[in-house]
């Protein structure tokens, strides 16, 4: 966060974690919309090049758009050096019920993850404990009688060992516990819904933190980006304008509860590795796909904006043995990198092409950047709706944002780390935003991104110019 702002958020098993492997504080995601997240998690691929440019929602337009099947992810290069692969939970990648290589042991639940209601093992389950599920079916349905519409707070309507999450940590536990004497090797994804919201999670999460304690974001008053906001008139992204600071404290003390749930699930899934005697043997690493706003720059969820509070992600690796351990790195890292560590961690080379690069050294101890700068993208947040794209680079020192219909965006993060001061047109720093520039074009063709033509949708949903950013 801007300013490392520490919530304070009991996470004891991520602390334990910690402890024993790296923590990187400058890791980016790819673009902050789930589905494009978490296809470059899986493939080390940029969202351009996996197809997946934006999210994936159940309705006719939107499931237009899935995962390329000429993509690979990282199952299929493991498969093929003999490790059998999990997952569980979250998927959102547009192919309903396939995992694609991820097919020794596999949970299904909501809408967006199944081919037919039949497949879905949480309606299933919670049909069978007299809960009745609504919304997209994820299982994370909250109790009406209690929650706060607008804030999007309140517990979830199952208690914690029937919750999605909860159930999703178990069966990965079972299933790291059937690997204990096999022969071959395994590769586990467990993907937890939270915190995202509505921020409602089970008993004691939900209720844990006490709002008046909850620390707010030094730049929730800044409305200077209101402006561009505006002109690119996304659908996600919501200002905070009508919320005062006891609305966002709610809203903090329930993505802490969130934060502390998905704490209590990790270590499901850790105790299973230690009570089995593997988790000396395992690649260990715990990240997420975006961030979110939560009041920073007087705004709400994610969109089309590319702030620290969206793009700057948690991660913590884990290498076997674990090395001195307790190490903090500083280097600038990405999810695309993901899929080419893990390779060569498993001793498998990566295939050319891959957009990210191998940061075991890292990892273990070392220190040396792996990279210049970071490329971050962005199209529209639903798929069959007005494109609203972004391109942007990072450096360790600047940030730059182009949009094709203007509104660009420069900022000093060393002098302004909360982001509120856009220079972009600050004669004093042109050779800087220049260079920025010219980083941007060359990744993009590097890459193969054909930006800035963007892909279009061969229909799009009835769109209507909303003005909930004008004014302050």
């Amino acid at each position: 966060m801007p300013g490392d702002r520490r919530l304070p958020v009991r996470t004891p098993h991520l602390d334990w974690l910690a402890e024993r492997g790296t923590l990187f504080r400058r890791a980016f995601c790819s673009t902050p919309m789930c589905s494009p997240a978490r296809s470059t998690i899986l493939t080390g691929l940029y969202p351009h090049a996996t197809g997946m440019v934006a999210n994936h929602q159940e309705r006719e337009i939107s499931r237009e758009i899935s995962l390329s099947p000429q993509v690979r992810v990282l199952a299929d290069y493991l498969k093929e050096a003999g490790y059998a692969c999990a997952y569980t939970g979250k998927w959102h990648l547009g192919t309903g019920g396939d995992r694609r290589g991820f097919t020794d042991f596999v949970t299904r639940a909501g809408i967006h993850d199944v081919d037919d209601a039949a497949q879905n093992d949480m309606l299933r389950f919670a049909g069978a404990v007299g809960v009745e599920l609504d919304g997209k079916l994820k299982g994370s349905d909250v109790d009406r009688s209690s929650y706060d519409a607008r804030t999007q707070t309140g517990p979830s309507l199952l208690p914690l060992a029937f919750h999605r999450s909860a159930r999703d940590a178990a069966q990965a536990g079972q299933f790291i516990r059937q690997r204990r004497d096999a022969d071959e090797p395994f590769a586990l994804v467990y993907s937890c819904h939270e915190p995202h919201p509505p921020f409602a999670c089970p008993a004691p999460f939900a209720e844990m933190y006490d709002p008046a304690a909850m620390p707010l974001p030094e730049n929730r008053g800044d409305h200077s980006a209101y402006g561009l906001m505006g002109r690119r008139n996304d659908r996600q992204l919501r200002p905070t304008r009508g919320f005062d600071e006891g609305d966002l404290r709610r809203m903090w003390a329930y993505y802490a509860g969130a934060i502390s749930y998905v704490d209590h699930c990790l270590g499901l899934l850790l105790e299973a590795l230690v009570d089995t005697d593997q988790f000396d043997d395992t690649l260990f690493i715990f990240t997420s796909d975006h961030g979110e706003m939560l009041g920073s720059h007087g705004m709400l969820l994610k969109g089309n904006a590319l702030f620290e509070e969206l793009m700057r992600i948690p991660l913590l690796i884990r290498s076997p043995g674990g090395g001195s351990g307790g190490q903090v790195n500083d280097c600038l890292v990405s999810h695309a990198d993901l899929v080419p560590t893990v390779l060569s961690g498993c001793g498998i080379d990566a295939p050319i092409g891959l957009h990210g690069v191998d940061i075991s050294a890292l990892v273990d101890g070392g220190l040396e950047p792996v990279r210049d700068g970071l490329a971050f993208q962005f199209h529209s947040s639903n798929w069959g709706e007005r494109p609203t794209p972004l391109r942007g680079w990072r450096t360790e020192r600047w940030k730059y944002v182009e949009s094709p219909d203007g509104g660009e965006e420069l900022y000093d993060l060393q002098a302004d780390p909360a982001e509120r001061r856009n220079r972009i047109d600050d004669g004093e720093v042109g050779e800087s935003r220049a260079a920025m520039s010219e980083s941007l074009r060359t990744w993009t063709e590097g890459a193969g991104d054909s930006w800035p033509s963007v892909p279009m949708p061969e229909r799009e949903v009835a769109w209507e110019w909303d003005d909930r950013w004008g004014g302050e």
